[in-house]
């Protein structure tokens, strides 16, 4: 039966709607709503799938009211949202009750608020988290930390201090538990004022809650720290990142060799001459056979000669060529043959 293959089906949806066929990602989702009977659950979830906004709302307005609720409201919002389509989200929202028969609950709220920010419309998010926050409203839920990490971003981005540390004093007044989102918005607070060592200080405060940190929040001290010309620091808090990754035993915790951050680390390490840092982060991505950045490598590469190890060069090389494959092949090979890896050598810059 149908209905008992949802993993299936999302599975199927979102592969479909990558390879470009949202016509048939579409026509898989009715399927699925059309096999049983749909819950509000179900529906959020197949309206997160649908890979063009009017789907989802077409789903959404031909659902039993049994399915409608503020989850499945929150996920049409979204669907909206994910569009940049702020105006109807606002129009729906507004109409939700009248014309959907559904209420705007938290959920539903949270999303509006996150449409608020993203629109740069921040004095209408605050004024909605106030209503919320007040409670005398009746129709306005109590705000929660979802809601206050919203508006922390947004306050974030432009760079008001003021508002910002408003929002942290009221989430300790109305005694919300601060939650990983809380303290990355924190961190990258403070590395963006060049103080990201009082970020890492977070850190143990969130070991000391119990609060697990995510990439994102080595992201954001391993950016501040480089950024800041602090390789060391950088490569200390990386890794505390691979021990908290074991420890946990999760797979959610790597930065990608691909990401700006591996990129920001892997230059400055370099460029601050901490070579054997360099190595030891260029090997590690070798052995997840994943190519670093060229020009990094080709600064780790001159380095090592310059500094009377050659050998150690020449693997370098040697396990780029092995790993690097088509247009990128012809493209490190190009680099490598330009480099000079003998020491005494003249350098390949001009």
């Amino acid at each position: 039966r149908l209905h008992t293959s949802r993993d299936l089906f999302s599975l199927a949806a979102s592969r479909l709607d990558r390879l470009h066929r949202p016509d048939l990602a579409a026509s898989l989702l009715d399927q699925l709503l059309a096999s049983a009977p749909v819950s509000p659950g179900l529906l959020a979830r197949a309206l997160s799938l649908f890979p063009g906004p009017d789907d989802a709302v077409r789903a959404f307005s031909s659902s039993a009211p049994a399915a409608r609720s503020d989850v499945s409201l929150s996920a049409l919002l979204s669907a909206l949202l994910r569009a940049g389509r702020i105006d109807d989200l606002k129009s729906t929202f507004k109409s939700a009750e009248s014309s959907l028969g559904v209420a705007p609950g938290r959920a539903s709220h949270n999303v509006l608020l996150h449409a608020l920010v993203k629109s740069s419309e921040l004095p209408a998010a605050r004024k909605l988290l106030n209503e919320m926050a007040k409670k005398k409203f009746k129709h306005r839920p109590p705000a929660d930390i979802i809601s206050y990490n919203t508006l922390l971003a947004g306050f974030s981005e432009q760079d008001d201090a003021e508002e910002f540390e408003k929002l942290l004093k009221e989430i300790n007044e109305n005694k919300l538990e601060p939650n990983v989102v809380t303290y990355n918005c924190r961190m990258r607070w403070f590395a963006r004022k060049g103080e990201t060592f009082k970020g890492e200080e977070l850190l143990d405060v969130m070991e000391s809650k119990g609060v697990l940190p995510n990439y994102v929040t080595y992201n954001a001290l391993v950016q501040g720290y480089c950024k800041e010309g602090n390789a060391g620091a950088a490569m200390r808090v990386f890794k505390r990142m691979k021990v908290m990754k074991r420890r946990e035993g999760r797979s959610d915790l790597g930065v990608s060799v691909h990401s700006q951050t591996y990129v920001l680390l892997f230059k400055s390490l370099v460029e601050k001459e901490r070579l054997d840092d360099a190595l030891w982060l260029c090997n590690s991505c070798f052995a997840m056979k994943a190519a670093p950045s060229f020009e990094a490598v080709k600064g780790l590469v001159e380095g090592l000669v310059k500094g009377g190890r050659s050998a150690e060069a020449k693997g370098v090389v040697a396990k780029m060529s092995f790993l690097v494959k088509g247009d990128a092949k012809v493209a490190w090979e190009k680099i490598a043959g330009e480099l000079s890896l003998e020491e005494g050598a003249p350098s390949s810059d001009p």
